[in-house]
């Protein structure tokens, strides 16, 4: 699929040379290695991230993992960073979407994934 360049010869918001994309973060009261396992191991995957079925391309534990989403065949980079004693960021950089109106949905998408996850990570044991 070849993509297009406005004739301005700029880029459109959110357009890199590959597709569009969106970035999103959160922190998250937990460790980064509990993080990692939140989105490596299926069964917990599960638990925040039901319907959306991915492959895991490369997992360097407990700082990255980089997917491929089934839907649209796009990528999905994770990058967790230990933020302190039982706090961590989580980054998520999805790339290789089709538009901007793509944009916009997997905006408010990773939004409230992101926000599950928070749930899911700091529930009480």
């Amino acid at each position: 699929m070849k993509r297009s360049i406005p004739a301005s010869g700029r880029r459109d918001v959110n357009q890199r040379a590959g597709g569009f994309a969106v970035s999103a973060s959160r922190t998250i009261a937990a460790s980064a290695a509990a993080a990692f396992a939140a989105w490596t191991v299926a069964r917990r995957r599960a638990h925040w991230l039901s319907g959306v079925k991915l492959t895991i391309r490369h997992a360097a534990a407990p700082k990255s993992v980089r997917l491929t989403c089934h839907d649209d065949g796009s990528d999905i980079e994770v990058v967790i960073t230990a933020r302190g004693r039982g706090r961590c960021i989580v980054v998520v950089d999805h790339t290789r979407l089709a538009d901007a109106k793509m944009v916009a949905e997997r905006r408010h998408c990773w939004k409230e994934m992101l926000a599950a996850l928070k749930h899911y990570l700091e529930r009480p044991a």
